[in-house]
Formats: structure tokens, sequence, C-alpha cells
């Protein structure tokens, strides 16, 4: 099975940075669960941790009308770049149906005089993105499943929808196709529900559901509470912690 994964942050198609976040390379599939219809709204903040020390923060809401829906946030990370610190602000908005489909997506990355915006609008057969750098303008085209997920670069609140797709009644391991718009990418990961586990969130031990999400190259923790709300996201191998506040 192939999957597909890229551990970092861009700006501007060109600087590579740190912090996580899914995907590689894979041909599509056909999910392996049913989709439940989305419903209720969500806000929140998640505070982001790199080797124990917090370097960013990210403030979201999930809104809809029962029909069509809306992610988005606003996230600011501030990462060394050799003897200079570098401060990033993104703002990603995602557009997407009761069943999870992405309609479109758009996502502006700002760190100085420095500006990224990208594009996507999702149609059958084969969607549309657009990249731009202020002096450049890079269109594209790519063929993705009507069901395929966004999980974008350094964008966590992505992830609440990755939980909410998957079936806990159906338990054991899942596959769901994914999208990464900021580096282009296109693949699968398979999500595996392995029970409640003690977990150290802050300065307290809680129980929480344990997601382990593998996309052949890297493994990431989602942690949820008994409500299915995500409260914690680890992934050891880039020794980064996104904490619900």
């Amino acid at each position: 099975m192939n999957y597909f994964f890229s551990v970092g942050v861009w700006i501007q198609l060109q600087f590579l940075l740190f912090i996580p976040v899914l995907i590689g390379q894979a041909n599509p599939q056909s999910p392996t669960t049913s989709v439940r219809p989305f419903s209720g709204t969500e806000q929140g903040s998640f505070k982001i941790l790199f080797g124990g020390e917090v370097i960013g923060q990210e403030r979201f809401q999930i809104a809809g009308d029962g029909s069509n829906f809306k992610a988005s946030a606003e996230i600011r990370l501030t990462v060394e770049r050799g003897s200079a610190k570098a401060t990033f602000h993104i703002r990603p908005v995602l557009q997407f149906n009761k069943s999870l489909e992405p309609l479109s997506y758009q996502v502006l990355q700002e760190s100085g005089a420095n500006t990224m915006r990208a594009r996507v609008s999702f149609k059958p057969g084969k969607s549309q993105a657009v990249y731009e750098t202020g002096k450049e303008t890079d269109a594209r085209e790519i063929e993705l499943k009507k069901d395929v997920l966004v999980l974008d670069d350094n964008v966590f609140h992505h992830y609440i929808l990755l939980a909410r797709r998957f079936d806990f009644a159906k338990g054991g391991v899942q596959e769901f196709n994914a999208f990464v718009p900021q580096q282009f990418m296109a693949g699968s990961l398979s999500v595996e529900d392995k029970g409640f586990e003690q977990v150290k969130v802050g300065d307290q031990e809680v129980s929480l559901q344990h997601l382990l999400v593998d996309t052949g190259e890297l493994q990431m923790s989602l942690w949820l509470n008994s409500h299915h709300e995500l409260q914690k996201i680890s992934v050891p191998k880039s020794n980064v912690d996104v904490v619900r506040e």
C-alpha cells in the first residue's frame, strides 16, 4: 500500500520549516468507511509546541447552515531561522458540504514582506489550483476523489474533520484519501482506533481515545475526549505537540 506525507511548513513554495503536516505520494483509493452527515459548529484554539516550547497558536471556527460549512482559522508560528526568528501568519478557509466533500479552499501565508496565496476549486474530474507569490502565478490541475480530505500544512483543525470521518462504531483500521494544497500532493493514509489511554495534557493525566494516523513514512496520534472532540495531536518523530486550550 502506498502512502504519502510531508513534514514541514512551506513559505512561498520555497522556504521549508520544521512544523509537521501530513501527506506524501500515492494513488487515490476508495475509502473504507461511510460518511456521516456533518452538523453543528465548533470553535476554539490550539497551542503549538516544538520540543516542549510554545511556538504558536491556531484559532479556528467551523460553522455552517446545515448544507454547506466553512472551516477557517488564524495561525501564528514563530520559528528560528539561523540566528534570527521568523513569524508566519497563515489564514486558511475551507468550504465543504454536509458529506464532508470539499468545495473550495484558499490559504494566505505571510511572513514579513513575503506573501503566498493558494486557491483550490474542487470539481468532478480534475480540480483546479492556483498559486500566487506576488510576482508569479502557477495554475495546476489534479484528479481527486470527491471524498478527499484537505489536510494542509500547519493547519491543525483539519484533523477535527479527519476525526469526524472516522467510523467509531466500526473501529479498526480505516483508509482515507487526502490532499495537501500547499504542497500540491495527494495520496492515502490509514487511521487506527487504539482505544482509550492515559495521556498527559498540560499538567494533567487524562483518559483520551487514541487514533493513530499512519502515512507509511510518519505516524501521528490524535487524542479525543469521550465526545470525540480533538484535544491533542502528537508527532513524536518531529517533536511537535498541538494542545487544545
